[in-house]
């Protein structure tokens, strides 16, 4: 019986991922011979976000935007990186650069996000006399 809901929920979340993650085993984590549902790098970028998130409940403020845009450029050069050499690559630093990103490309989404919201909130705001 539990054999057979672990088998439904293993297939329901593989479905889940498979939305946004190209899911190739050799390129995934596996967890006692079963393949989870996000590669090294898609997997990286959740732990990124979650520690972004993690960060904003105990500092109460975005990391530094000059620093952010620096370290999350180091994914786009990863990925560079594998099409140059044809997918040769390390799935360490695939989980490295995507918890990076994670971190810090969210971290500059929020930046401009948060820059739009100022801009937005001045253009609505009435002229004083």
């Amino acid at each position: 019986m539990f054999n057979g809901v672990a088998q439904t929920f293993h297939r329901a979340l593989m479905w889940a991922g498979g939305w946004w993650c190209h899911q190739l085993p050799l390129r995934s984590p596996h967890l006692w011979g079963v393949q989870l549902p996000l590669c090294w790098r898609c997997s990286g970028i959740l732990l990124g976000a979650m520690l972004l998130l993690i960060w904003l409940l105990v500092r109460k403020r975005l990391p530094p935007l000059p620093l952010s845009l620096a370290l999350s450029l180091l994914l786009p050069l990863d990925v560079l990186h594998a099409v140059i050499t044809q997918g040769e690559g390390d799935n360490m630093r695939r989980l490295l650069t995507g918890t990076l990103w994670g971190i810090f490309g969210t971290n500059s989404a929020l930046h401009l996000i948060k820059h739009a919201a100022s801009r937005l909130s001045l253009a609505r705001a009435p002229a004083r006399p």
